[in-house]
């Protein structure tokens, strides 16, 4: 079967790994200079830049585990524990770790009865039903019950632990406030937090798309290579990307929602496109702030998280790259990442940004020279939200699309590596299962 696969993200080169791995013939067309999406890599200046997603989750993650041990490629990632520093309003500093949660019970700055609350509701949560793919939309749609997350963590942990175990964790994962998220997946997270185990490939998280499409003959990888529409010619699919025409017998679109929307118009229904349409994206941005030569080579933790109660804050973390990933700085050298919240961009230009980066960074590890250079990633639509009803409302897009397209993304479930590898690797299956 001749399948065509638009984007080239994780999401779109597991779905060609997978559909390569039974034997058809694959076409992966990428309109980006280069493969992996929002977890590319920028190389400057010696420096090896995340632009997106800056690490794995382990065994939550085990559908990108499972694809990655049959390309013999596990063992070449490199485990990161994720030591953190929670920053008060006061500039207390509390020590945690970001690959267990358990740790955050020992904040002094939640009381007894805070702790014996925060213990109750996790016991509770982990004999509840719960989605057993915190990926996989259809499961995550049966536990929406409509409440967001910042309402949840109040009512059932109180305002302590919202403020300093929820609020930074959500802010670093997905810059938004909670307020605005539902709660089936991060309960499945929870639920599934024995088997959190944080690790990064030896070249940044770019490097998993890299993989997943080496057993890919190079002349059916077409990087720059932007779709211009989808054409029905004798009953078979054309993609008219430039002045080629690529025919196929199925496709996998692994874009954006609103760019699959785009490229099928009239090939679906309105219904289709209404719910691909409202897939709520969010603006995004973070900085990499570079230094040839470490500033703060013994500092005791990876990444600071503001924290307090109340009150925006403008950012979610900083992370120092040269331990979440060494080799992605030179040799002596050190990058700082600073991850923004949402809600603040608006009103700040890209200069504001970059210097609010720097000013955040000295702040939460003390002074340091002038660095090398500063690197804004900054997005329009750089993240999407899955607000209460959102995974209901897209899972049943699926259901909408004529037999031969399958659509793949992190917008179907929850924004991450894993929900792009898996919504790929299903939309394969499905390819191959219906012959």
């Amino acid at each position: 079967m001749k399948i065509v696969v638009i984007g080239a993200g994780p999401a779109g080169c597991a779905a060609a790994y997978t559909a390569n791995k039974y034997g058809h013939d694959v076409q992966l067309l990428e309109a980006a200079d280069k493969v992996g999406g929002r977890t590319k890599q920028l190389e400057r200046d010696g420096f090896n830049l995340a632009t997106g997603a800056l690490f794995l989750m382990g065994g939550i993650y085990p559908r990108t585990m499972a694809l990655l041990k049959e390309m013999n490629r596990y063992h070449q990632l490199v485990p990161w524990e994720g030591r953190a520093e929670l920053a008060d309003d006061d500039n207390e500093r509390y020590a945690v770790r970001f690959d267990s949660i358990a740790s955050f019970l020992r904040l002094p700055v939640l009381d007894l009865s805070a702790k014996v609350r925060v213990i109750g509701a996790g016991l509770k949560l982990m004999l509840s039903a719960g989605a057993a793919n915190p990926f996989n939309g259809s499961e995550l749609a049966r536990f929406d019950q409509g409440e967001n997350l910042e309402d949840w963590s109040r009512r059932r942990l109180g305002d302590q632990a919202f403020e300093y175990i929820v609020r930074p964790i959500m802010d670093f994962l997905y810059a938004v406030p909670p307020k605005v998220l539902s709660t089936p997946f991060p309960q499945a997270i929870i639920q599934q937090s024995h088997k959190l185990k944080l690790s990064v490939p030896p070249e940044g998280i770019g490097q998993i798309s890299e993989w997943l499409i080496e057993s890919i003959p190079g002349n059916r990888v077409h990087v720059g290579c932007p779709v211009e529409r989808l054409d029905r010619v004798n009953g078979r699919w054309q993609v008219v990307a430039g002045t080629q025409k690529y025919e196929a017998d199925a496709l996998v679109i692994a874009t954006e929602a609103f760019t699959a929307a785009s490229l099928l118009q009239g090939f679906v229904e309105d219904d289709a496109q209404a719910r691909l349409l409202s897939t709520p994206y969010t603006a995004y941005a973070h900085v990499a702030i570079a230094y040839e030569t470490n500033p703060w080579p013994d500092y005791p933790a990876d990444m600071v998280l503001p924290v307090g109660i109340g009150g925006v804050r403008t950012v979610g973390a900083m992370v120092l790259h040269g331990r979440r990933s060494p080799g992605s700085v030179p040799v002596g050298g050190q990058a700082v990442g600073v991850y923004f919240n949402t809600p603040p961009l608006a009103g700040m230009s890209d200069e504001d940004i970059k210097q609010e980066a720097v000013r955040q960074v000295h702040a939460a590890f003390g002074q340091a020279p002038t660095p090398s250079f500063v690197q804004l990633f900054r997005y329009d639509k750089g993240l999407t939200i899955a607000k209460p009803g959102h995974y209901e409302q897209l899972d049943k897009v699926h259901d909408l699309l004529p037999a031969s397209v399958k659509l793949a993304g992190d917008y179907f479930s929850q924004a991450g590596v894993e929900a792009a590898v898996y919504s790929g690797e299903r939309a394969a299956l499905e390819i191959e299962a219906s012959g």
